[in-house]
């Protein structure tokens, strides 16, 4: 099973909102914040097509401390929890 390259890959965490706010969705490419968006699929589309152009693989982690997933290449709608 391939593992996550934290400095290479497009890792998408899930920030989960406090009362009153809601989920939010930040992209990263390695290190560098590349988008945030409220709402999982778009989220993935574009984590998809980042991932596409840098030939990497997409991760999601959700907070706090989770640990990160690989989403599945042939969906676009997320992991099984989203």
């Amino acid at each position: 099973m391939p593992q996550p390259d934290s400095a290479r890959d497009v890792i998408v965490h899930h920030v989960h909102g406090q009362t009153g706010t809601a989920d939010r969705w930040v992209i990263y490419l390695g290190s560098a914040k590349r988008g945030e968006m409220d709402n999982s699929r778009g989220a993935f589309v574009f984590a998809r097509l980042l991932a596409d152009l840098q030939q990497r693989p997409v991760w999601v982690r959700h907070e706090p401390g989770g640990r990160l997933e690989p989403l599945d290449p042939g969906s676009l709608s997320g992991c099984g929890c989203c």
